[in-house]
């Protein structure tokens, strides 16, 4: 069985609060499309990476915490 909460986790604390890259083509597939909260759509793995850089340089000590999760 999928675990959803270990995905979701992995690509918060992995990808956005340790800012590693290498994982997205883990996580995502390649043709995935990705809105950010800029309102910014980035498309592919290589769009969606330069959306993290483009955050985390804005923002410098930019995390992400997962407060609550809800599940089904």
């Amino acid at each position: 069985m999928f675990n959803h909460k270990a995905t979701i986790e992995s690509f918060f604390e992995t990808i956005w609060n340790q800012h590693d890259k290498s994982f997205i083509p883990q996580l995502l597939i390649e043709n995935f499309s990705f809105r950010g909260s800029l309102g910014q759509v980035r498309r592919g793995h290589a769009e969606f990476a330069e959306y993290v850089d483009f955050v985390h340089q804005a923002l410098g000590n930019y995390r992400c915490d997962i407060l609550d999760l809800l599940h089904k």
